[in-house]
């Protein structure tokens, strides 16, 4: 079981970074803009996948190996949405604390990690990861309608 759980994790990071790398480059191609010149709109472009896609896919990595596919999925999403958070605001908070990349003036936390890496990163996102645990519950408990001709 522990083996299982860790599996989905790595699906779940590979995922992650996967969708993240794909936001970010379809960003510069449509936008024609790094990624970190407009909070708003390239956070909206990057988070909503990235709350997305590898929870989608970790639900279906559950319901594909797990006997107890809700507990699996449970297991499998939580600590990853949990984890994935607290450490970019950890990383971000100590780099605030080391001096940043120059000026820290009025500079929180929260702008930083935005402004230098994640502009997705926002209290919405911190939030809607009760969204992405939901996603791969739901799509780990998916069963497919059996056809009745075939009995």
């Amino acid at each position: 079981m522990v083996g299982k759980i860790i599996g989905g994790w790595m699906v779940i990071t590979f995922s992650y970074f996967l969708t993240m790398y794909a936001m970010f480059t379809l960003y510069w191609i449509i936008f024609k803009e790094p990624i970190d010149h407009n909070w708003d709109k390239s956070g909206t472009f990057a988070g909503i996948p990235l709350l997305i896609i590898p929870y989608f896919i970790a639900g279906i990595y559950s319901n594909l190996v797990f006997v107890n596919k809700r507990a699996g999925a449970l297991w499998v999403s939580i600590i990853p949405v949990i984890c994935e958070r607290l450490l970019i605001y950890l990383i971000g908070y100590l780099l605030v604390l080391a001096g940043g990349d120059g000026s820290m003036n009025g500079i929180t936390t929260m702008m930083f990690i935005r402004g230098e890496a994640a502009p997705y990163y926002t209290y919405t996102y911190i939030i809607c990861g009760v969204i992405s645990i939901l996603i791969c519950f739901i799509v780990a408990s998916y069963k497919p309608k059996v056809n009745q001709l075939l009995h």
